[in-house]
């Protein structure tokens, strides 16, 4: 499975990585709007979706507040999440039919509000969650996922041309508060509806469904006290700078991966091979470069970049645990712009990074 997908829509790249029983996660980003989703894979079945990127904690937060259970005693650092799920499942306090009603709700709600644009997916195979559901140790048929998107697509047709998705964005219609008695409805216009969020973000607050909403704000259009803003909402997108990651360690991939995702969108590889690869398909803003990888160390790999015009101002900060002054001057002489000894400080790398990008 290639690092990087190119843009496409939702149900292609779902489509392509189960077609190549793809397993680890996922970043999906949105073109045209500020959203993206990460998805968790296991032999080209979903585990899980949401807007956060996937950790044990986020997927026992979820659990728990629809189960009531308290995952305090489970580890977010170690063990199999597969495990931890039955051993709750053997205390009676849910069910596996329970949970995967639960995590699949979530998929399908995460996906929904991305359906409608084109995507760009970035695989991380590396950032892999040990979760699956049942006895069999299984996820969710992508055929599954489809099929209720579209049914779900039907739905919200019934509530065209006013309401037409979750990204409908709504308002009050002016002097319409004066006139409604009713105090429940009063006391949610008053507090959501501003012009700003769609129905799907106001869902999601409320831990809500959107289709739940979409009858009863239909109604309210009726009645007169709602009018659309725009038929659907669009958001400036925030272009996030690119940063490559290229380290043959696992766990400094992951580490750098959730230092850096707030604010970049990060793509990380194993290799330089595949790094070169990952240059020649995309723009990327800033690499971060391990010196010591098999085949191809650091310093060839930016020799080798800096003799193609296209990457000869990419700014590349050297992460290595050689410090040296000869590792140095061999870093200077390869074309580095910054050189890094690990274990890197993030605010020092932070910074190093924002003077670049």
């Amino acid at each position: 499975m290639e690092k990087y997908i190119e843009t496409g829509t939702l149900v292609d790249i779902l489509s392509a990585l189960q077609s190549c029983a793809y397993t680890g996660t996922t970043r999906v980003i949105a073109k045209g709007i500020d959203r993206q989703c990460f998805l968790s894979w296991q032999e080209g079945q979903l585990t899980l979706a949401d807007y956060d990127r996937l950790t044990p904690k986020r997927l026992y937060q979820i659990l728990g507040k629809s189960i009531k259970f308290s995952f305090g005693n489970f580890s977010e650092d170690g063990g199999s999440i597969y495990a931890s799920l039955a051993e709750v499942v053997k205390t009676g306090a849910t069910t596996w039919d329970n949970i995967e009603k639960i995590i699949l709700t979530k998929v399908i709600l995460v996906l929904e509000r991305l359906l409608p644009y084109r995507c760009t997916a970035y695989p991380e195979p590396q950032m892999h969650l040990d979760i699956a559901y049942s006895v069999d140790r299984h996820g969710f048929a992508i055929t599954e996922i489809i099929t209720q998107l579209k049914q779900r697509q039907e739905k919200w047709k019934k509530y065209a041309p006013v309401i037409s998705s979750p990204e409908t964005v709504v308002r009050v219609r002016p002097g319409a508060l004066e006139t409604i008695d009713n105090k429940t409805a009063l006391s949610h216009l008053q507090r959501w509806v501003d012009g700003i969020r769609s129905i799907g973000d106001i869902a999601e607050a409320l831990d809500q469904d959107p289709l739940t909403l979409a009858p009863l704000y239909h109604l309210w259009f009726k009645q007169n006290w709602l009018e659309t803003c725009n038929a659907t909402k669009q958001v400036s997108l925030k272009t996030l700078p690119v940063i490559l990651v290229v380290d043959d360690s696992p766990i400094v991939r992951s580490m750098l991966s959730k230092a850096l995702a707030p604010n970049y969108e990060v793509i990380a590889t194993a290799n330089a091979m595949e790094a070169l690869g990952i240059l020649n398909r995309t723009q990327v803003d800033l690499i971060l470069l391990d010196v010591t990888m098999p085949e191809i160390d650091g310093f060839e790999f930016c020799r080798t970049i800096r003799k193609i015009n296209k990457f000869k101002d990419t700014p590349v900060i050297m992460l290595t645990a050689k410090d040296g002054l000869i590792d140095r001057a061999r870093g200077h002489l390869a074309g580095t712009n910054r050189y890094l000894t690990k274990p890197v400080n993030p605010e020092e790398l932070l910074e190093a990074i924002r003077s670049y990008v």
